[in-house]
């Protein structure tokens, strides 16, 4: 078995400066050093001992993520994204699918918790209340991503999610739209409630009463988008453009207008929420609002591994802005797709 000492002498340093550059520190190593000792460590297959060093160091190098559901391509981006920063931190990330079950949302926790973690970053299924249960007591650092669960100190990454609802309503009314349709999703969920706050605060200052007799609620699904979007389209007076909650729910409406007959973005136009890669291959494009995932990832990450270093920290709360991707489902022009895109 090669040792870090064979190591250090192959690289023509000493076995500390392995560790350093092995641990990221505590004392930096020049480039061109490191740059050594990475070889040596490359040509002899030198295989740091994982649990020593975790006991050493008091870390096991891992983090725990826990989503709604992994199929679900914005929450599948988002894991993507968080695995890549703690990827370059040295950290190995641990992925929990709850598969919309918060009882499985607070058993992935304990698990984690058992495997003692170094950090959390939780998606919640819900309001939290199991799986604030399976956290009671855990000194584990915690960072809540994309939404707000009630009574609980935690660090928080999210959007501004009523400001989302908002512009892209405003957009549709620009266009010139008065009956604006909402496919509105679980009610608990801060986003969900958040998003629609905006779509009425929209159609409310633009002197639009009862916005409420143009929704359909829906589960976050690209079915469940169908349906609530067939609902609306069937009425008397449908609307002739929808705000959908999410990208998914935005893509079933596309399929449902389809089949209905009804022409995109000429008698339905559509805006929705995410900006997931797949909102840019429907036809027309999918007009979203997009949200920043590499930058909150990155935040999310930094913000769990200061809480490492400083515990006792007042928690914080950043919110991101969100930008509108103009596509050809509300009516401005569709941009070409470019080869090697998406």
């Amino acid at each position: 078995m090669v040792t870090r000492d064979e190591v250090a002498r192959r690289a023509g340093t000493s076995s500390a400066v392995v560790s350093y550059v092995l641990n990221n520190g505590p004392r930096p190593v020049s480039p061109a050093t490191r740059a050594r000792v990475l070889a040596a460590i490359e040509e002899l297959g030198y295989r740091p001992n994982a649990v020593a060093r975790s006991l050493r160091a008091r870390r096991t190098w891992t983090l725990g993520l826990v989503v709604p559901d992994n199929s679900n391509p914005f929450f599948a981006e988002f894991a993507r994204a968080i695995e890549d920063v703690a990827f370059e931190h040295g950290y190995t990330l641990l992925l929990g699918n709850a598969m919309e079950d918060d009882t499985r949302e607070a058993s992935y926790i304990r698990t984690f918790l058992d495997r003692q973690v170094d950090g959390l970053l939780l998606i919640s299924v819900g309001q939290g209340a199991v799986s604030m249960k399976a956290l009671s007591g855990s000194q584990t650092p915690l960072v809540i991503v994309d939404r707000l669960l009630p009574g609980v100190r935690a660090a928080t990454i999210t959007v501004d999610n009523q400001a989302g609802g908002y512009l892209a309503t405003r957009h549709l009314l620009e266009h010139g739209h008065t009956r604006i349709g909402c496919l509105s999703g679980p009610s608990d969920l801060t986003p969900s409630a958040e998003r629609h706050r905006g779509w009425v605060r929209a159609l409310s200052e633009a002197g639009l009463r009862r916005p409420g007799t143009l929704q359909a609620r829906s589960d976050f699904s690209r079915h469940g988008g169908y349906l609530a979007a067939r609902e609306l389209l069937r009425r008397r007076q449908p609307p002739t453009a929808l705000f959908a909650l999410t990208d998914q729910q935005g893509i079933g409406a596309l399929r449902a207008a389809a089949e209905l007959g009804a022409r995109v973005p000429e008698e339905l136009a559509i805006v929705s929420f995410d900006g997931i890669p797949e909102s840019g291959f429907t036809l027309p494009g999918l007009s979203t609002m997009q949200q920043p995932i590499e930058a909150m990832a990155r935040r999310a990450v930094d913000r769990l591994l200061q809480l490492l270093t400083q515990p006792d920290g007042q928690p914080t709360h950043d919110v991101f802005p969100v930008e509108l991707l103009r596509r050809g489902s509300c009516g401005c022009a569709d941009p070409p797709m470019h080869p090697g895109e998406g």
